[in-house]
């Protein structure tokens, strides 16, 4: 589909204009102003944000392969593998080319909360990466108002991680964009369900 070209498209172009963005230093004042201001939202947000964020760590992405092939939704389950790869070897490649240390290594005054990684590459997010991942892929399967709800699920998860003190605004804004990249790639290869209400899906369900 069309959709899915643009998607994997702009999810590029999104990834390629953060990591030049960081790897020159550029805009890191805002960047940093506005991690801080997420970062320091009100204590009580922890819980929620706590487990918002756990919908994308990566075991979610072969967990809801599994639910996917016990709906008998074959093709949805062999993009969900597939991205579970790809999640791994896209983020050692994007922090091959751009390496930015961890909040708490970087700027001061940060609120690390739970067991959020004090040290280590902090570009490009990896919950990012597989909620977006993950709505890219299963928004097809939904209709109306539904589909809007995991893309609120993925930009809920985003904020989360700088809550947590995990990762700049930017590192989570490129993780989702090579999230939406894999999304795309993948709704090409394996195909999406057809738009014509009640058509057969080629998986061999309805």
């Amino acid at each position: 589909r069309r959709a899915d070209v643009l998607m994997a498209a702009a999810g590029l172009g999104v990834v390629i204009v953060c990591g030049v963005l960081v790897a020159n230093r550029t805009l890191v004042g805002p960047d940093v102003a506005l991690f801080h201001r997420i970062n320091h939202w009100p204590g009580w947000l922890y819980r929620p944000m706590w487990v918002v964020q756990l919908s994308g760590v990566i075991g979610a992405l072969p967990l809801l392969a599994a639910a996917a092939a016990l709906l008998r939704r074959f093709r949805l389950t062999a993009a969900l593998a597939a991205a579970t790869l790809l999640k791994v070897s896209l983020e050692a490649v994007a922090k091959t080319f751009v390496q930015r240390g961890r909040p708490a290594e970087t700027v001061s005054d940060v609120i690390l909360r739970g067991n959020s990684a004090a040290h280590g590459l902090s570009f490009p997010s990896g919950h990012a990466m597989v909620i977006f991942a993950i709505t890219a892929l299963i928004y097809p399967y939904l209709k109306g108002w539904q589909k809007v709800l995991p893309w609120a699920l993925a930009a809920a998860v985003c904020l989360s991680r700088a809550y947590l003190g995990a990762h700049f605004p930017l590192d989570v804004v490129a993780g989702a964009g090579l999230g939406v990249f894999i999304g795309g790639v993948l709704n090409l290869v394996f195909g999406v369900p057809s738009i014509r209400s009640g058509a057969p899906h080629a998986d061999g369900s309805q």
